[in-house]
């Protein structure tokens, strides 16, 4: 499931809701909100109908004809994601308990890319994250996420790593080389080179002659051995005789692909090997990041270049932790039964294992109302308000707040608000998200990988690139969650993240899920088939958390025109009159601690009401 340049070409000429008259747009956009949406399999994520009135207003340009305003709220948040829940709770505290609010998503659960999934197996509950899931390690530092913890009776519990488990067990890594990229397929435990990243990552002295041992039985060709073992060795100073400020300029200007083919001497298979290893971090490949954001995830560049240093706007990183077991969701869910008393069963430690009650989420009389299946078209300023219409259950609804925050895809603000300033729309719109697939599949049991001896699989050109089971509650016998991630990207093209971006949102729209549970399978049949896996026998479920707009857009050395992108995107924050824009978006960052620290920052800028 690469996609080509052709892919691009149709992937661009997709339209959503074409031709549709303003009313049909509204009916085709409305959804049925579910008892319990973590529990739902299938596609997830940006799921059908989360996307259609948006599109209308971007791509279509559909007008949409004016209402009368039926509520009044203190105020209205675009977004129900966790910027858009914690600024709700931010304005708790500076205006007080009783402030009326209402928070507007576009989706059937709240919490954004903070998703929690749950499998039920032979009477187990398995539960895991759909989405955003790890924590920086910067995250105690930050001011805005202290106060939020401390508010929602929330102290970090780090989860141990996947692999600490397994590693007890006996089970390792292992690499999956494809033939129709390496001339034949061939499983081969062990992943050095990963080893050799997170020595890197940790200070220590790699072992190379283990990845020597690797290379000589890996489908490589003799030279692409010799150029990544020299590599890893981290001895040879590609180079030699450059200045220390031009060094840094280099690292910071060139793909980290150029420099592997003209400097390291790798050809197209070893390229090949090391392709997808920044994917995870970046949503991007070897050749859609520079040297430097590829040593800051600890990948080699050999001797004189800088030692990783993480970049704290990563939202997943070597260094990122999962806190709790359904990743980020836990916030989410936290802050939703905060702001809704009664939502759930029970607060603070204890949210992670309370059941939800989403019928009480949007009730007549709470003073927070969470309302699902809302997408905001149009926010129109006035002097004293500003009113906020919407598509909701197949028509249109128009409320009147004293503030606004939108907290949700910067790139949709001004489409939906016209009015800001030329500049700020601009900056805005240069936001464009990294699309990726958080694919979890309920295995019955995890026989196969035990007889391979693994627990995570890197498979460097196949669409599933990394695959790793979760922390096993039992035995191998035991039902367990498998994670796998699919960034769909556009290789060897020198196409910018942007046009990668958008090639790769177009493909994955334009998929369906029934192809999609076809790939999924079949890549784990052939992958496993040395275990005895079978996906029709050991497979129990499958939840495609499709984030068509996914990683906040992290300006880049590779772009010149991002050179001063995050001032223009503090400017745009400020909005106009008292609406704020707010999300890990305007920061430039895919990390939660952003988003809640964006929050902060918006509600904290608002003018007191009139």
């Amino acid at each position: 499931m690469t996609i080509t340049r052709r892919d691009f070409l149709n992937g661009t000429a997709l339209t959503i809701a074409a031709g549709l008259a303003p009313t049909s747009v509204l009916r085709a956009a409305e959804a049925q909100g579910p008892a319990y949406p973590p529990a739902l399999t299938g596609l997830r994520g940006n799921h059908p109908g989360t996307f259609t009135l948006a599109h209308s207003l971007a791509r279509e340009g559909a007008k949409y004809p004016g209402v009368l305003a039926r509520e009044s709220y203190d105020l209205v948040v675009v977004g129900g994601g966790i910027g858009g829940l914690a600024a709700a709770w931010f304005y708790q505290q500076r205006f007080g308990g009783n402030a009326r609010i209402l928070i507007l998503d576009n989706h059937d659960d709240f919490g954004g890319h903070a998703k929690r999934n749950e499998f039920t197996v032979r009477g187990r509950t398995l539960v895991t994250y759909g989405g955003s899931a790890e924590m920086p390690p910067s995250a105690n530092d930050n001011a805005a996420v202290r106060a939020l913890l401390a508010g929602l009776d929330l102290a970090p519990r780090i989860q141990a790593r996947p692999g600490d488990d397994y590693a007890r067990r006996g089970l390792g890594r292992a690499v999956f080389f494809d033939a129709e990229h390496f001339g034949r397929d061939q499983w081969l435990a062990g992943d050095p080179f990963a080893a050799l990243v997170d020595a890197r990552n940790a200070g220590v002295r790699p072992a190379p002659e283990d990845l020597g041992a690797f290379l000589n039985a890996a489908p490589l060709p003799p030279a692409d051995r010799q150029a990544l073992q020299r590599l890893a060795q981290g001895e040879t100073d590609y180079l030699s005789g450059m200045a220390g400020e031009a060094r840094a300029r280099y690292a910071q200007s060139t793909r980290y692909a150029v420099f592997l083919r003209e400097k390291a001497g790798l050809g197209l298979p070893g390229l090949r090997f090391l392709r997808s290893r920044s994917q995870d971090a970046y949503a991007l490949d070897a050749d859609g990041i520079t040297v430097a954001q590829a040593i800051s995830i600890g990948l080699p560049a050999g001797a004189g270049m800088a030692a990783p240093a993480i970049d704290p706007r990563l939202g997943k990183s070597p260094a990122s932790r999962l806190w709790f077991p359904d990743g980020n969701a836990t916030l989410a869910r936290a802050l939703a039964s905060k702001l809704v008393p009664g939502v759930a069963a029970a607060q603070g430690q204890e949210i992670v294992g309370a059941r939800f009650d989403y019928s009480k989420l949007d009730r007549e009389g709470n003073p927070v109302r969470i309302r699902l299946n809302s997408t905001a078209i149009a926010i129109e300023p006035d002097v004293r308000i500003t009113r906020v219409t919407y598509g909701w259950q197949g028509n249109l609804q128009r409320v009147e707040a004293a503030h606004v925050v939108v907290a949700g895809y910067d790139m949709m603000v001004p489409f939906i608000l016209p009015s800001l300033p030329v500049p700020a729309k601009a900056a805005l719109r240069a936001c464009v998200k990294a699309p990726l697939v958080y694919t979890k599949v309920a295995l019955d049991n995890w026989r196969a990988f035990d007889a391979l001896k693994t627990w995570r699989i890197h498979a460097p050109t196949m669409a599933y690139s990394d695959l790793w089971l979760e922390s096993a509650p039992g035995g191998k016998d035991d039902p367990v969650v498998l994670h796998m991630l699919y960034v769909p990207t556009v290789p060897d093209s020198g196409m910018s993240a942007r046009e990668r971006f958008r090639a790769g949102r177009a493909f994955l729209l334009g998929t369906p899920f029934e192809v999609l549970e076809r790939d999924i399978r079949a890549q784990l049949d052939r992958m496993l088939a040395a275990g005895g896996f079978k996906s029709a026998r050991d497979i129990q479920g499958i939840t495609v958390n499709r984030w068509a707009h996914g990683y906040s857009y992290m300006p880049s050395g590779l772009a010149p025109d991002d050179a001063n992108l995050q001032v223009a995107l503090e400017q745009a924050g400020r909005g106009v009159g008292n609406i704020r824009i707010a999300g890990a978006d305007t920061a430039g960052s895919p990390s939660v601690t952003a988003a809640i620290e964006q929050s902060m920052r918006a509600v904290g800028s608002l003018n007191p009401k009139t």
